[in-house]
């Protein structure tokens, strides 16, 4: 073993998928398997040596899986059951089957922070003034209060420690808050070798060096917002500083999901990501048209059948009149019959083309921590 994946303390071999780019480290007795990021290969192992990662460094974080597999494979069933003419792969016994435990890594960065500082605050007050109306035949006079902001320069002089800001770890990190969600990173505990016994964890590919732009931002963020409580007003614009940091420390946080995969009529593979601390699932569901064309084919055949019973009892109506009241009913059913049929293929198409199809939307573009 490699001396720098001997630092995490526990039996860990270095695999690779050629697909995706994706570097996992993770306990030899799980390979083979295919990669549980994109599906497309098996992760091959890699000479811990010639291959050596970006960033091998164990992590000094860790957050807890609050969702257990059965709980996820759980989440996972209702997923493939929400899933309208759903393709032959999403099912519930594929998709659990392929369920994977996958810590991904990020950055928390301390620092302190000496800096000048300039920006337009504003402050809100209240303007009351009156409207005319003109109802019940009258003149009426109404009360109006509006809102408004009040924009003033403000400078001064900032010296703050910051804890725990955060920087991405990751390339595709925007990609994945935009698809996870909040995680309570408070509740972080120690490394210790048995927290990834069965996960697969991925390793950074943007270094502290490389990261530093963004946690300059999110220090940048946090000083507005102090400097705008500090000057007591409601909004800021156009803050500027000149910082200078010391005592920069960077800590590697992983944090907890679980993935699976399944592919749609057309070879695409589409992933799933359930949140390790809530179980929120968030994944593209594609419909399958092959399918939705075989139930507007069934949907059409019954609206054929009663348009043809209602023909022929039109035709006995022509003979017995009491017949002739079926024959509109026979007739009105099948036309809306006929004209649902087309409804699978409609919403097949607009889901695969127009929607994202997202499992649970409303966890888009939240922040992946939650500080």
């Amino acid at each position: 073993m490699e001396k720098w994946i001997a630092d995490w303390q526990t039996a860990l071999v270095l695999a690779g998928c050629e697909q995706c780019d994706w570097l996992f480290l993770l306990p030899p007795d799980q390979l083979p398997l295919v990669c549980p990021h994109c599906a497309q290969a098996d992760l091959a192992q890699m000479d811990e040596t010639a291959d050596k990662p970006i960033y091998t460094r164990p992590p000094e974080l860790t957050l807890p899986y609050r969702v257990d597999t059965a709980q996820a494979q759980q989440k996972l069933r209702a997923f493939a059951q929400s899933a309208w003419f759903a393709p032959p792969d999403l099912k519930a016994e594929r998709l659990t089957s392929r369920l994977h435990p996958v810590y991904l890594p990020l950055w928390l960065v301390d620092a302190d922070v000496r800096a000048q500082w300039q920006a337009e605050m504003g402050f809100d007050y209240q303007v009351v003034s009156h409207k005319e109306e003109y109802r019940g035949s009258q003149w009426h006079t109404r009360q109006v209060k509006e809102t408004r902001t009040r924009w003033e320069p403000r400078l001064g002089r900032l010296q703050r420690h910051f804890n725990n800001r955060f920087a991405p770890a990751l390339e595709e990190q925007a990609k994945i808050e935009a698809r996870l969600g909040r995680f309570e990173w408070q509740g972080s505990r120690p490394y210790q070798p048995n927290h990834i016994t069965h996960a697969l964890v991925r390793l950074p590919n943007r270094p502290p060096d490389d990261a530093w732009p963004e946690a300059q931002q999110a220090f940048m963020q946090a000083a507005g917002e102090e400097c705008r409580q500090a000057a007591a007003a409601n909004h800021s614009r156009q803050y500027k500083w000149q910082p200078h940091f010391s005592d920069i420390h960077w800590t590697q946080l992983l944090y907890p999901i679980y993935t699976s995969t399944y592919t749609d009529d057309e070879g695409e593979t589409h992933t799933i990501y359930i949140h390790g601390q809530t179980g929120n699932v968030v994944g593209r569901r594609k419909a399958s048209m092959k399918k939705a064309r075989r139930w507007s084919l069934g949907i059409g055949a019954v609206g054929g059948v009663l348009l043809t019973l209602s023909f022929i009892a039109f035709l006995v109506g022509l003979v017995y009149a009491q017949v002739m009241a079926a024959t509109a009913v026979l007739f009105i059913a099948g036309l809306i019959t006929a004209a649902a049929a087309f409804l699978p293929i409609l919403y097949a198409w607009y889901l695969n083309n127009y929607s994202d199809g997202r499992f649970e939307p409303d966890l888009a573009k939240s922040p992946v921590l939650d500080r």
